[in-house]
């Protein structure tokens, strides 16, 4: 694709990739009115997201006071810049194992393929599978979880980069398979259109190298319209839109962690030589359709009620 045909998609066209008819837009609304708002974000583009997302900060909180660190100011003016931030040390080798260890101990599945029921990440029923997923719920009863999304350098970067209070919503872990032929779903460049404004933090619970899946990110195109489809993006796409310079390959120890504004393109590599696993959790100025409708445990005390609200009662 030209650079002069990477151009902004009709809206119409970008809404359809979203929602096919205005019969299933309905019957989504009356199962989740959180839909409602996830479903029309396709319509915008850059520019409209940027304007609607200072409207919706108009009437969000703010943490009174807010004194972030100079980590904090960092993080922030990398996403502002880049679209993603420095890789950050590893976190405490006990953490980590902890985490490992919950993960290693818990079957995951494939969503697209029901049939073939819960498997454990070393016994994977099918080639077919690229990707085995843990559930919300599973994710955040993980042990440690709570206080690495509520790290205090985190949201606070968060909260300066949105302009308002983050909320934690779309959390998630998952194992990347090794040996497989085509890239699948997330592993495919993509833009994520689930708020006007959303920050991904990234755990690397593997070790990540060339080899191992590691995430790429092209870089500025979180301030760009361009290949705006709704759709996933080629690789010849992106680097014919973007050049194959803004490509940023992300590869560090287990236990690294970075932020991203994951309206930018990315995706995981295909693992080549040994299975990675992935923990996620992302900030929203409002929740989304992909986290639980209620809360799914007490707050165990000490974490901010606003920015847990999706998870903790």
């Amino acid at each position: 694709m030209s650079a002069a045909a990477a151009t902004t998609t009709p809206f119409i066209e970008r809404l359809r990739t979203r929602i096919p008819s205005v019969s299933q837009f309905l019957r989504r609304a009356r199962t989740d009115r959180r839909n409602v708002a996830y479903d029309l974000l396709p319509l915008l583009d850059y520019r409209g997201r940027q304007t609607l997302g200072r409207l919706v900060c108009h009437f969000k909180p703010r943490t009174p006071d807010l004194a972030p660190s100079p980590l904090a100011r960092s993080l922030c003016a990398d996403l502002c810049e880049e679209g993603f931030t420095a890789i950050q040390p590893p976190i405490d080798a006990q953490v980590l194992g902890d985490l490992t260890a919950y993960f290693r101990s818990l079957p995951c599945h494939d969503p697209y393929r029901p049939h073939l029921g819960r498997f454990a990440w070393d016994q994977v029923p099918s080639d077919d599978i690229n990707i085995g997923y843990y559930t919300p719920d599973e994710v955040i009863r993980a042990p440690h979880a709570l206080a690495l999304a509520n790290h205090p350098d985190v949201l606070a970067a968060v909260e300066l980069y949105l302009g308002a209070r983050p909320i934690l919503d779309n959390i998630g872990a998952a194992w990347g398979f090794a040996g497989r032929a085509t890239a699948k779903g997330v592993q495919r460049f993509h833009r994520d259109y689930d708020c006007v404004g959303n920050v991904k933090l990234f755990y690397y619970l593997t070790d990540i190298d060339e080899d191992a899946g590691p995430h790429v990110f092209v870089r500025g195109s979180h301030r760009s319209s361009i290949l705006e489809t709704g759709k996933a993006q080629t690789d010849a796409d992106i680097e014919a839109a973007f050049g194959t310079g803004k490509l940023v390959t992300l590869t560090a120890p287990a236990g690294s962690w970075f932020l991203e504004d994951v309206y930018g393109f990315h995706k995981g590599l295909l693992p080549v030589s040994r299975p990675r696993l992935l923990l996620a959790f992302q900030y929203n100025l409002y929740p989304t359709p992909h986290s639980p409708k209620a809360p799914v445990m007490d707050n165990p005390g000490g974490f901010d009620p606003y920015i847990n609200q999706v998870f903790l009662r």
